[in-house]
């Protein structure tokens, strides 16, 4: 896939179609953010699809605590295992703040990335039972790339039709998606990479959102966010509580 990147004036755009005021809330300011683009918060939307486990994953559950989640495909060979291995960084990093966060993972491709494949990649990367990477039938989950400004596109010569988000889509970006990981680190980002990619290519955004215990988007991050930096992000709203 061609590297990219969500864009600021998506988020933005999301921010204002549904403002904070509207939920007739009052924005309690947030201390201690670094790389927060958001100028208001936005909902969360809710979903219900199947992670890793065969199980039944709730967005609506999580409230109460703050979720860390992106948006990847495990054949691809591009950024996305740098993404799932930031988000395995930032879960070591956090150490007993960890299980104060839940740790998401969409698919950008609910044809090939099944329960048991979703499974096979979480254990070569030792979140097996840490994040919940979630995926389902073709319609629930494109709903969700809608609701989080997610533009999505499929190699053409497979015959799938492209789709993109309403607010926008994807980027290209020169943005590094390899900054702030490890040598160890990118090893296995090639070992990943070597086992699971192949066939088609998806063209996807991968943000970073931190949604708050309240259930609210409220720090989105580029994929060239380091791990110490989404740490430092989910530790401020896990403070702000």
């Amino acid at each position: 896939m061609r590297l990219s990147r969500w864009s600021v004036g998506l988020i933005l755009m999301l921010c204002v179609l549904v403002p904070v005021g509207a939920l007739g809330g009052k924005e309690r300011p947030v201390t201690g953010l670094v790389d927060n683009m958001l100028q208001n918060p936005s909902p969360a939307a809710d979903f219900t699809l199947t992670d890793q486990h065969g199980a039944q994953f709730h967005m609506a559950d999580t409230k109460g605590k703050v979720v860390l989640m992106s948006f990847i495909y495990t054949h691809c060979d591009d950024i996305c295992p740098f993404v799932a291995l930031k988000i395995k960084d930032a879960y070591q990093l956090l150490g007993s703040d960890a299980k104060d966060v839940v740790f998401v993972l969409v698919t950008t491709d609910p044809k090939r990335d099944t329960p048991s494949v979703t499974a096979a990649y979480s254990r070569a990367l030792g979140m097996f039972d840490v994040w919940h990477f979630v995926g389902g039938p073709a319609d629930a989950v494109q709903a969700v790339w809608a609701n989080y400004g997610i533009g999505v596109t499929v190699d053409s010569d497979t015959g799938a039709v492209a789709t993109k988000a309403s607010t926008g889509g994807a980027d290209e970006s020169g943005a590094e998606p390899t900054q702030g990981l490890s040598d160890a680190d990118l090893s296995l980002a090639g070992k990943i990479i070597q086992e699971f990619s192949g066939g088609y290519d998806v063209g996807h955004s991968a943000p970073f959102w931190i949604v708050d215990t309240r259930g609210m988007i409220h720090v989105g991050m580029d994929a060239d966010a380091t791990p110490a930096d989404i740490v430092t992000n989910v530790r401020a709203l896990l403070k702000a509580r």
